[in-house]
């Protein structure tokens, strides 16, 4: 796989952790609706930013620090959106945190984008039921995903692009380079799974068709992605450490659900979202959010990707989730 993307084709816990956490003093955030597709992987970028200077070149990263992130954005909402005036607030829930997961209650959601102009595999949209479940608040880290190659039941990532974070010396930075079979393996070792993906819908925008997990337009301010989609210029020369952007955290308070790296999830990749199980073979797995090297478009909370048994690139990492007991 080369070391950039074009876009796709369509195709146990303790008692004793548990801490109520309400969200709803967080950023406010408005309504919005929306579609889009990633690039994927690029270039080599530095090993160790730090917070200064402007938006870096995906083809052309530099080693003099990372970006000013609160000054860049796309200026607007994407465009899929066709969202009225009126935008109502929506109210950031109170949730469960045990062990660094996030018990999300279970509720009806539409699953998609309503949008005529939106890529073919968003729609249509439909109604859903989800029972409530378990997820992790960040991305699983370098640190984390070390402990089950040190235990050996996970491989080391993949050395895909130099720009894969787990020898960068960071343990904060989201593991990224994993296949899916690494992925499904490590969160097996965790006791845990990968989330369907309707579960990791329904965890970036709950029942609010929001184009992003806070609602409001695209921005570096709340995720890591590519500046603007008609632009190489990433937000970051690399994925942020987890939890670094808490204004962009979903009406659940999930970190980094747009963007930083896109994720796997437990699903093969179909390219109608019609109402029905989800299937039980394919040739590729569903990836969500977006990642350091994605379009803001698709970075939404309805943008779906897939990736093949080979897919390890530096965009792409997992988080984990959990049957409620």
């Amino acid at each position: 796989m080369g070391a950039l993307h074009s876009r796709r084709p369509a195709m146990g816990l303790r008692a004793s952790s548990l801490v109520v956490v309400s969200v709803a003093a967080a950023v406010g955030v408005v309504l919005a609706r929306g579609a889009g597709a990633r690039p994927g992987d690029a270039a080599p970028a530095p090993a160790a930013p730090s917070a200064s200077a402007g938006p870096v070149s995906a083809s052309s990263a530099r080693d003099d620090g990372e970006p000013d992130e609160h000054g860049a954005g796309n200026g607007g909402d994407n465009p899929y959106d066709e969202s009225g005036p009126a935008r109502p607030t929506v109210v950031r829930q109170p949730v469960l945190v045990r062990d660094g997961m996030v018990r999300v209650p279970g509720g009806r959601f539409k699953m998609g984008s309503s949008s005529s102009r939106a890529p073919a595999n968003e729609r249509p949209a439909h109604a859903l039921a989800v029972a409530s479940f378990w997820i992790d608040r960040t991305e699983v880290t370098v640190g984390a995903y070390r402990t089950c190659v040190d235990a050996g039941a996970c491989p080391r990532p993949a050395r895909a692009s130099a720009t894969c974070t787990f020898d960068a010396g960071d343990p904060e930075l989201p593991v990224s380079c994993v296949h899916w079979r690494d992925a499904d393996a490590y969160c097996r070792f965790a006791g845990k799974r990968l989330p369907a993906e309707t579960e990791w819908e329904y965890a970036a925008h709950g029942p609010y068709a929001t184009s992003f997990p806070w609602g409001g337009p695209a921005s570096c301010a709340n995720a890591v992605t590519l500046v603007v989609d008609q632009s190489g210029n990433t937000c970051t020369p690399r994925p942020a450490r987890v939890g670094s952007h808490p204004a962009g955290a979903s009406v659940f308070g999930l970190q980094d659900m747009s963007g930083n790296v896109e994720e796997w999830t437990a699903d093969w990749y179909v390219e109608s979202l019609g109402p029905g199980p989800a299937p039980r073979a394919g040739a590729a797995h569903v990836l969500r959010g977006g990642g350091w090297l994605s379009q803001p478009t698709m970075s939404r909370t309805t943008s779906r990707n897939w990736g093949s048994a080979l897919e390890a690139g530096p965009n792409v990492g997992f988080r984990c989730a959990k049957n409620v007991d």
